[in-house]
C-alpha cells in the first residue's frame, strides 16, 4: 500500500544544456549570471529559517567552476558561507555526460572536486544529471571513491525510456560490490508543470491527485518525494523568486503535502533515512535514447582516434618526466583534451549521445 505523501521537496537548478538554447560563449556568461542571481536571493534570507527559504543546486560543476575564475572573492566567500549552511548545494558531476565516456575520462571530469572542496572550501556529497538517459557501470565505484555517496538522473523520455516506474530509489551497487543511493526521478521540470511558482490551483486540482494515483499505481514505498524545477524559461534558465513565496503561502493554507524549498544534499539525507526499504540493482544504468547517434559517426570516431594518441602521449610525459625529476601528475592530463563535451541530450548533433552498445543491463539483486 502507497504511504501518503508527507513532503514534497522540491530542488531549484538551472539545467546546464550548453549550445542548446545560445551559442557556447553566451551560455556561459548567463550561468554566471544565475549564479550571481541564486547567491543574492539565497543571502538575502540567510537570516531566516523555514520550508520557504530560497535553496539552490548548481546542477553541474563546469558553470560554478565559470563563476568561480570570475566572481570577487566577497561572493566566493558568501558561496562557501551558504554551502555551509546548506542553502547552496553543489551536484558533483562536471557536466550533463554521456556513456561514451570511458573510465579515464570519467576520472578526469571528477577531478574538480579536489579542487572544489580543497581551494573553495565546498561540501559536494552527491551527483545529478538530467536530460540524458543513463550511465555506465563503473560510475558507481568512482562517485564512491570520489566521496560521492548518492546519485539522481533525470531521464528525459522524449525518444526514450527509464527504466523501472519512476519515480523510484534504489542502492546501485557496482562492479566492486560497493552501493550508492540512486534516485530515478522525474525530467527536471516537473516542478514547474505543476504549477508550482505561478498557479497552486494547477498543483492543487489537476497534477496532486494524478501524482497520488501514480504513486498508488507503482506501489511507491515512501512518505517523501522530490520533484525538480527551473525557471520558466527552460533550459540555461535563471533562479525563480517566486518559488518561496508560493511555498509559505501554500504552507499557510494548510495544503497537503508539505512543499519544502531544497537542495539535492539534503533531499539525500531524507532519503537515506528509508534505506532499509530500497532494493538494490546491479548493471548499467541503461541508455536507451539512442536517436543522434548516427549524426556524428564520423566526429566520434575521430575523437576516439585522438584520445588513444592523448593516452600515449600521457605515458610518454610520465615516462620523460620520472627520468627529468618532474612529477608526472603536475597539471591536467592531456587526455582530459579528448573526451566528449556534449552536455545533456546533444540534439544538435555535435557528439552521439549514446553508446549503441548494452553491456549489462541493470537487475535487481536483491533487498538492501
Amino acid at each position: 500500500m502507497t504511504l501518503s505523501i508527507d513532503t514534497l521537496y522540491i530542488i531549484h537548478h538551472s539545467h546546464t544544456d550548453i549550445g542548446y538554447t545560445h551559442d557556447q560563449p553566451i551560455v556561459w556568461e548567463l550561468h554566471r549570471r544565475f549564479l550571481d542571481e541564486a547567491l543574492r536571493l539565497a543571502w538575502a534570507d540567510r537570516e531566516r529559517d523555514g520550508d520557504d527559504c530560497f535553496r539552490w543546486t548548481a546542477e553541474t560543476m563546469a558553470p560554478l567552476l565559470h563563476w568561480l575564475e570570475h566572481a570577487p572573492a566577497e561572493d566566493r566567500e558568501r558561496l562557501r558561507r551558504l554551502n555551509a549552511a546548506g542553502r547552496i548545494d553543489v551536484g558533483g558531476m562536471l557536466l550533463n555526460i554521456t556513456p561514451l565516456y570511458d573510465t579515464a575520462q570519467l576520472i578526469e571530469s571528477l577531478r574538480p572536486l579536489d579542487r572544489l572542496r580543497g581551494e573553495y572550501g565546498l561540501h559536494i556529497r552527491h551527483g545529478m544529471n538530467c536530460d540524458v538517459n543513463g550511465q555506465n557501470w563503473p560510475l558507481v565505484d568512482l562517485l564512491l571513491d570520489a566521496g560521492i555517496i548518492g546519485f539522481s538522473m533525470a531521464i528525459n523520455e522524449h525518444f526514450g525510456g527509464a527504466p523501472f516506474k519512476r519515480p523510484n530509489a534504489f542502492w546501485w551497487e557496482g562492479p566492486s560490490g560497493r552501493r550508492i543511493l540512486a534516485w530515478n526521478g522525474w525530467t527536471y521540470d516537473m516542478g514547474h508543470q505543476m504549477g508550482i511558482g505561478w498557479d497552486d490551483r494547477r498543483l492543487e486540482d489537476e497534477w496532486w491527485p494524478r501524482i497520488q494515483s501514480h504513486l498508488e499505481s507503482i506501489s511507491y514505498p515512501l512518505p517523501i518525494l522530490m520533484a525538480q524545477m527551473f525557471h520558466p524559461f527552460g533550459d540555461n534558465g535563471s533562479a525563480n523568486p517566486r518559488i518561496g513565496p508560493f511555498i509559505a503561502a501554500w504552507n499557510a493554507a494548510g495544503k497537503q503535502p508539505r512543499l519544502r524549498m531544497s537542495t539535492l544534499s539534503e533531499w539525500f539525507d531524507a532519503l537515506r533515512v528509508y534505506g532499509d526499504r530500497l532494493p538494490v540493482y546491479r548493471g548499467d544504468w541503461t541508455d536507451y535514447w539512442n536517436f543522434g547517434s548516427i549524426s556524428s559517426a564520423r566526429e566520434q570516431a575521430m575523437n576516439r582516434e585522438s584520445r588513444n594518441r592523448l593516452i600515449v602521449a600521457d605515458s610518454l610525459r610520465a615516462v620523460t618526466g620520472a627520468f627529468e625529476g618532474t612529477a608526472p601528475g603536475a597539471g591536467a592530463s592531456m587526455s582530459t583534451r579528448g573526451a566528449p563535451t556534449c552536455p545533456s541530450g546533444c540534439r544538435r548533433g555535435t557528439t552521439p549521445a549514446v553508446s549503441g552498445f548494452i553491456r549489462r543491463p541493470m537487475r535487481s539483486r536483491r533487498a538492501a
